[in-house]
């Protein structure tokens, strides 16, 4: 065999490796295009915002909006087909889905002050701001409340918390408007409290941070909202709190907006 003849041997597989990643590679279908088959397939007014190239070779992100909130679909190159749900990094568990979609509802400078005026009551008066979401009758967030208010406390934070009571757990709207006409506080969030006065501001603003979190794709707790506009659903514990506090984007929204100053 000759030279030439064995070198053409030998590069034939790298050939058709490359082949095989241009194919990856593949352009995603038009925005018209998937606009279309959205519609039709859900029968539901979804607008299509963006389409691109995931983080799975072969797969195209579909960035829609439904009824104001932003949530991700995919699809293949070709467009033939329309895929729901979440996809995990198997190597480390990271949620592709759920950091795309908190990415794609990244809180903006305006969103920030607004959850300024969202905000129920604030544990500590030093260290970086973290908005936390919670529900008075979650378990996940008691053991949330714990670490966050134990920070709080040290002056590692300063703790803004929103009041998030989910719709299936009875009565956690009430004991959040009590907590909030009645100004209990964190002992209050910490001891079930609830009363009979369900004033008017305190009905205006749960049913406000409702809609307003719902809308930038917020439906679970406790979740944390950071000054770099990221947000994350799930406990958190001490240690990954202080990695995320000390790796956030410097390029994003910054605190000084928050208050004016």
């Amino acid at each position: 065999m000759s030279i030439l003849s064995y070198l053409a041997l030998l590069l034939t597989p790298l050939f058709f490796l490359v082949q095989a990643q241009d194919c990856l590679a593949a352009a995603c279908p038009s925005k018209e295009t998937i606009q279309q088959k959205v519609v039709e397939t859900f029968k539901q007014n979804i607008s299509v915002i963006k389409i691109q190239h995931s983080a799975v070779p072969g797969l195209c992100e579909i960035q829609v909006n439904l009824k104001g909130q932003n949530r991700i679909l995919y699809t293949d190159p070709k467009g033939e087909f329309l895929i729901t749900g979440q996809i995990f990094k198997a190597s480390d568990g990271t949620n592709i889905t759920k950091e795309a979609i908190a990415d794609l509802n990244r809180f903006t400078d305006s969103d920030l002050r607004r959850l300024e005026d969202l905000t129920v009551f604030t544990v500590g008066s030093k260290g970086e701001i973290v908005y936390f979401v919670t529900d008075p009758q979650c378990p996940y967030c008691h053991r949330a409340e714990k670490i966050v208010a134990h920070m709080a406390e040290a002056g590692e934070i300063q703790l803004k918390v929103l009041l998030f009571p989910l719709s299936f757990h009875k009565g956690a709207k009430e004991q959040c408007i009590s907590v909030i006409c009645d100004n209990k506080g964190l002992e209050g969030l910490h001891s079930g409290y609830k009363s009979e006065n369900q004033c008017q501001e305190g009905k205006d603003k749960i049913e406000d941070t409702l809609r307003f979190l719902q809308q930038k794709g917020i439906t679970g707790v406790p979740t944390y909202i950071f000054t770099d506009g990221k947000y994350h659903s799930g406990v958190l514990k001490e240690q990954a709190m202080k990695k995320r506090l000390g790796s956030k984007d410097k390029t994003a929204p910054s605190t000084r907006s928050i208050d004016g100053s």
